[in-house]
């Protein structure tokens, strides 16, 4: 919330979490990016270097805020992270839960082109039996 011009207003959680750092690269480009996650003081990392420019975006869940935040840095050439969350031999997959108005409405679509293309196979049918009728 903010109060005029350079007053803001901030309510943070009761409980604080430090930040999971992670430094994520990629092996065509060479490009690294610091990512900061689960933490619950917006300005937690911005005595870090490699977060000096960026801010911190709160997370949200249902179109709520969760007072948890992230916050990402592109690290420049020879730039390091800082303390980073190392989790050895541990592959990074993306878990996807599946939605189950996701797929009901996935089968209603498809259900509905079903419908159409069988009225349209019809219609070309009986236009075609006029057709040789005459």
């Amino acid at each position: 919330m903010l109060f005029g011009t350079g007053t803001r207003l901030t309510v943070e959680p009761k409980e604080q979490y430090e930040p999971e750092v992670y430094e994520l690269s990629d092996t065509k480009t060479n490009e690294k990016v610091c990512l900061a996650t689960g933490f619950t003081r917006h300005n937690l990392m911005k005595d870090w270097t490699a977060f000096s420019g960026t801010e911190a975006s709160q997370i949200v869940e249902d179109g709520k805020p969760t007072g948890v935040y992230n916050q990402v840095a592109v690290l420049e050439a020879g730039q390091e992270c800082g303390n980073t969350t190392e989790k050895a031999d541990e592959p990074c997959a993306a878990s996807l839960e599946p939605d189950e108005m996701v797929n009901l409405a996935s089968l209603t679509v498809f259900g509905l082109r079903v419908i159409f293309m069988k009225t349209v196979v019809f219609n070309v049918l009986m236009t075609l039996r006029l057709w040789i009728s005459q």
